[in-house]
């Protein structure tokens, strides 16, 4: 019993775990709000989840600004299963 225990507990630490990681990837994203001014030369990246119900969810694209740097922006969007409903 002590080690079925154990065993939750560990696996329970490594998603936590997980989480903080991707947390602190994102954390670097600026999170957009309405009128906000962005400087998008090129677009590198869209990353958004996938859920299979419409709903709404945090997307985060990656980009290049006219001076060459990259930088991130999170925003809201419904999901793509929305397009479907």
């Amino acid at each position: 019993m002590n080690r079925a225990i154990t065993t939750r507990t560990t696996l329970l630490l490594a998603v936590l775990a997980s989480g903080s990681v991707f947390a602190a990837k994102s954390a670097d994203a600026l999170s957009y709000s309405y009128g906000m001014p962005l400087d998008v030369a090129r677009v590198i990246s869209i990353d958004e989840p996938s859920p299979l119900t419409c709903e709404t969810i945090q997307a985060k694209m990656t980009y290049v600004d006219s001076k060459g740097e990259e930088k991130s922006v999170t925003y809201l969007k419904a999901s793509s299963a929305c397009a479907s409903s």
